[in-house]
């Protein structure tokens, strides 16, 4: 029975399994490490900053796509050559992996190319680092692939099914267990995410954007903006705002029964309305900013680059609209959001627009920066004004969004950053984390509430017909959520379901009473911030293109129709019909049966 077992094992690693193998090892090696030299990003990638299966998963896609046409008959010789151009992209890639932790993203590359000259010379070590390497690397393929393959060399049978195993494994997978819309998105996800499809698509998508940030300028001269009549004689200044939150609990406000005192400044403000039940489009701000600021459904990013603005139609009918941000002009989160900046007449971007240290999209000036910025402006004294300001909110790391002046909530920053991080390894939290992390978290929420009250200070002394409208683009969990505590992208209910606040003028109530009453009326009605558009150009009597009255929250015939979210795969649902009708324990809604943490969790006590 050995000999026999031997015997098997022995013609297992024989023809007809593996023909020619033996006989062409040294061949197959020499592939397979020129194979490494070509995917050597998504390689490196698995063990920056630590090792990952996802990345590992990567690089066997990314060495599956190279050899994909050697499947089909191509000569694995005649592919290495034609991957030379691939080979070329290789050391700039690993110099922004090691630098930033990260593959060239289309933000990256549009930054590069809109980079000054000035900011380009901080990068001067990186850039001649992968010109050198670019330069040996290149000489060593090509020796490799002329003096170590055989020209003759194709893949056998079994070689062809491993190829057709790695690609279509996974997608069969996803799409047994999760259906094909989600099985279309992922595969889309490892694309974008494995070199070298990644890098190529992400030079179209940056010239792609670029060329849609050009186009937004006809698009503005094209418009038609019609007022209605009040509107047009009223004899008042006109000054409007739009605060766009970041990651923002509602639960965590104390304007919304949060047992800490989290808003005091916004409690304490006469007129204030606070909308009960609005839900965000998407748990990332990348899909969730532009159904905000257009009439774009959720999840039609692209769509809504092509369709008119807040900022378009204001501008049209004659306001002066300014865009202020935190955050970068270009970032991972920011560049599909600060592209309609190019809508505004003067745009500052007080983070900057392009951070050299890469992880610097985090390393941004805290929101308070925007309030010498908003005073400097209402000093014009211009007839007709809208501010968009859009802020870094409660976006992790917390302990960087506010400074000493904010805490209410003992967290030592270093401490609050490492029980963080201890938290997104998804290991048994320990209560001292949780406490840190949520005392960290409401400091934040404290932050947007002195922010929010400085901003309605500074309408209240212009004497002006003024709203000021602030909305979270999507919530953040807290440490009493099922799963994924402190952290955003997936569906739960602390994600969807986000603050949103109005407050008017006297001289705006006086003059527009039924708008006025048209927010009162649907203060707990549930509705998207989808709505947001709607609302907002109907605040200032405005219609334009896509404008639908019935979408309004000041409009009396208000019908906001059903609440959809699309998720980070990219799949649009009904969110009162698939997520608020499951178990408590897949919406992944708070551990306690209430609607306010409990001090355990919190630190409170």
């Amino acid at each position: 029975m050995d000999i026999l077992y031997l015997m098997n094992i022995k013609n297992l690693f024989s023809p007809p399994l593996f023909p020619g193998f033996t006989k062409n090892y040294r061949s197959w090696c020499s592939v397979f490490l020129a194979l490494i030299l070509v995917t050597l990003p998504n390689l490196a990638a698995c063990f920056v900053p630590c090792f990952t299966w996802l990345g590992f998963q990567l690089w066997i896609l990314g060495i599956s796509m190279i050899l994909l046409p050697c499947v089909f008959g191509l000569r694995v010789r005649l592919m290495l050559w034609l991957a030379v151009p691939v080979v070329l992209l290789v050391p700039a890639c690993l110099a922004c992996l090691f630098s930033i932790h990260s593959l060239p993203s289309s933000f990256l590359i549009l930054a590069a190319l809109e980079t000054n000259q000035s900011e380009l010379a901080a990068l001067q070590a990186p850039v001649i680092s992968a010109g050198i390497g670019t330069v040996v690397l290149l000489m060593l393929y090509v020796w490799f692939v002329k003096n170590r393959i055989p020209a003759a060399l194709r893949l056998g049978a079994v070689g062809r099914v491993l190829v057709l195993a790695a690609l279509l494994i996974p997608v069969c997978r996803d799409w047994t267990t999760e259906g094909q819309e989600v099985s279309l998105a992922r595969i889309k996800q490892r694309l974008w995410a494995t070199f070298p499809s990644a890098t190529i698509y992400g030079t179209y998508e940056a010239f792609d954007i670029r060329a849609r940030v050009q186009n937004r300028k006809d698009l503005a001269e094209n418009i038609t903006v019609s007022q209605e009549k009040e509107f047009q004689d009223e004899a008042n200044r006109q000054v409007h705002m739009l605060v766009i939150g970041e990651s923002a609990n509602k639960s965590c406000f104390g304007i919304y029964g949060y047992q800490r005192q989290t808003t005091p400044l916004l409690d304490n403000t006469p007129g204030l309305m606070t909308f009960r039940d609005a839900s965000c489009t998407a748990p990332c701000t990348l899909i969730a900013v532009p159904s905000l600021l257009t009439a774009s459904p959720p999840g039609r990013v692209l769509e809504a680059t092509r369709q008119a603005s807040i900022l378009t139609a204001y501008k049209k009918a004659g306001f002066r609209v300014y865009w202020l941000s935190a955050q970068k002009k270009h970032g991972t989160y920011d560049t599909l959001t600060s592209i309609f900046s190019a809508d505004a007449d003067e745009d500052t971007f007080v983070s900057g627009k392009f951070d050299n240290r890469g992880i610097g999209s985090y390393q941004t000036a805290q929101d308070t920066s925007m309030l010498p910025l908003v005073r400097g402006i209402l000093q014009r004294n211009e007839p007709k004004v809208l501010f968009v300001l859009h802020t870094m909110g409660s976006h992790g790391p917390y302990p960087v969004r506010y400074n000493r002046d904010f805490v209410r909530f003992p967290a030592d920053p270093l401490e609050a950053m490492d029980a963080l991080f201890r938290i997104s390894l998804g290991n048994a939290c320990d209560p001292k984390d949780l406490e840190l992390a949520q005392n960290s978290y409401d400091n934040t929420i404290c932050a947007t509430d002195y922010l929010l009250g400085s901003l309605i200070n500074e309408l209240k002394k212009v004497q002006a017909s003024s709203w000021l409208c602030y909305v979270s683009d999507h919530g953040e969990n807290s440490s009493t959520a099922r799963f994924g505590k402190f952290m955003h992208g997936m569906i739960s209910r602390q994600i969807v379901e986000v603050p949103m606040l109005m407050w008017v003028s006297p001289l705006y109530e006086q003059s527009h009473a039924g708008k006025v009453a048209g927010l009162k009326s649907h203060l707990s009605t549930p509705f998207s911030a989808s709505c947001t558009f709607h609302t907002l150009l109907d605040m200032g009597g405005l219609s334009c293109p896509n404008f639908k009255p019935e979408y309004s929250t000041a409009s009396p015939r208000f019908a906001p129709g059903p609440r959809l979210v699309c998720n980070s795969s990219g799949v649009v649902f009904d969110y009162d019909k698939q997520f608020l009708t499951q178990p408590a324990e897949v919406r992944g809604d708070p551990e306690e049966t209430s609607d306010k943490p409990q001090d355990v969790a919190t630190g409170a006590q």
